[in-house]
């Protein structure tokens, strides 16, 4: 055991350590055994692991020398021609290089974003809930978070435009807005066009950039695809992020920014490690270029489209009176909300011990909030897991309503 520290050894912390607080360390592997409905974890069985071995291969063969080298700090060449391929053919984005940064993941892509706009006491505006990352990292940096609601259509844009306004007029302009359009995490309804527009509209008003975190687009199960907020913004205001952690997997760690190129540099400029995973970018550019990427995120698809199916069947099946949930055309995410009388409080612990994991509704929120609802995954656990664990949360449900 490691000798204890004096208690002055505390004054040693930054405020920003202070603000993040001591972690909280996690591993996969401790959910092992268990009904995993908590985490954003892609299906371990859909993992290329065949596939990407051999793109690791032909990137060692082709591009050995620069794959293995110090990376280009803007990212690996290929890989950001791969990228510009896909998101035209995917997400309707043309853009250049000049727009592209590759990140390591698109945590990383957000923190550094926030960083380079946001001094500790700026006020940013943010969807709520929303996803529990973005709660951490910007209560980190200590930044104040002006909470918008999201209903079934979206962000409510009345409630944005109010708040705007407000802030405005007390010579506080917000310094981004925050959202993820797309399957929103936590609660997995899609922004429609209209909100999208308006959205758009507000900020080139109050010359507000947009964060569009867009980590799920690929994983639409059914519906049309909607436009991006880059492709239907004309300002330069709007900052594109997404990721390949759940397209191929979490582990490699890589990521993207599309931003105008102003925004591109500042960014570029705070990623302390230069280029990001020249070898995994060179395996991933082969990955797309054999065209299996495409073929990859089909197969993806049938497989969490049959799993969001699965959950809504089992809460269809189980779950008592007065419990709501959302039905999301695609990503991850049900979220749940709970019957009046009972809080997650009443239920997490009994969950906990039968070896079942949910998120409760209190991550997502900034200033308290969430402890009627819980957020559901269905890409982790298979169609068996997810019946057996929404059975016991609807027992555990009822269980509260009567004790």
């Amino acid at each position: 055991m490691p000798a204890p520290l004096p208690p002055e050894i505390e004054n040693l912390f930054s405020q920003r350590s202070n603000r993040h607080g001591q972690a909280a360390f996690t591993n996969p592997r401790g959910l092992e055994g268990r009904i995993a409905l908590s985490a954003g974890y892609p299906d371990p069985s859909s993992m290329p692991r065949s596939d990407m071995a051999e793109a690791m291969r032909v990137a060692l063969e082709k591009d050995g020398e620069l794959a293995l080298q110090y990376g280009a700090n803007r990212g690996f060449d290929r890989l950001l021609e791969e990228l510009q391929t896909k998101l035209k053919r995917d997400q309707g984005i043309e853009c250049t290089e000049e727009e592209l940064l590759i990140v390591s993941g698109a945590g990383q892509g957000l923190g550094i974003i926030a960083d380079a706009l946001c001094d500790p006491g700026d006020v940013v505006i943010s969807e709520e809930p929303t996803w529990m990352g973005a709660v951490r990292h910007f209560r980190g940096i200590g930044v104040d978070v002006e909470p918008v609601r999201v209903d079934d259509q979206g962000t409510n844009i009345e409630e944005l435009e109010a708040t705007i306004n407000r802030l405005v007029q007390g010579g506080r302009r917000p310094k981004f807005i925050y959202m993820i359009p797309n399957f929103q995490n936590p609660i997995g309804v899609t922004a429609t066009v209209e909100r999208r527009q308006a959205l758009i509209d507000l900020a080139k008003e109050n010359l507000i950039p947009i964060i569009e975190d867009d980590a799920y687009s690929d994983l639409r199960y059914r519906g049309e695809r909607l436009p991006t907020l880059y492709e239907l913004d004309d300002s330069g205001l709007v900052i594109y992020l997404s990721t390949f952690s759940k397209i191929i997997g979490a582990g490699l760690r890589l990521g993207w920014i599309v931003a105008h190129p102003r925004f591109i540099s500042a960014f570029a400029a705070l990623k302390q490690e230069g280029g990001t995973s020249p070898f995994v970018s060179a395996a991933v550019t082969e990955f797309c270029a054999s065209g299996t990427l495409t073929e990859h995120i089909g197969e993806l698809r049938k497989v969490y489209g049959g799993r969001r199916d699965a959950m809504v069947r089992a809460l269809e099946a189980h779950m008592p009176a007065g419990v709501s949930w959302t039905d999301p055309d695609g990503g991850f995410f049900v979220w749940v909300t709970l019957p009046d009388g009972v809080k997650i409080g009443d239920i997490h612990p009994a969950l906990k011990d039968q070896g079942v994991d949910v998120s409760p509704g209190t991550q997502f929120y900034f200033h308290g909030g969430g402890d009627n609802a819980v957020r559901l995954s269905f890409s982790f656990a298979n169609e068996e897991q997810i019946d057996a664990g929404v059975k016991a949360l609807a027992e555990a449900i009822r269980t509260a309503q009567s004790s």
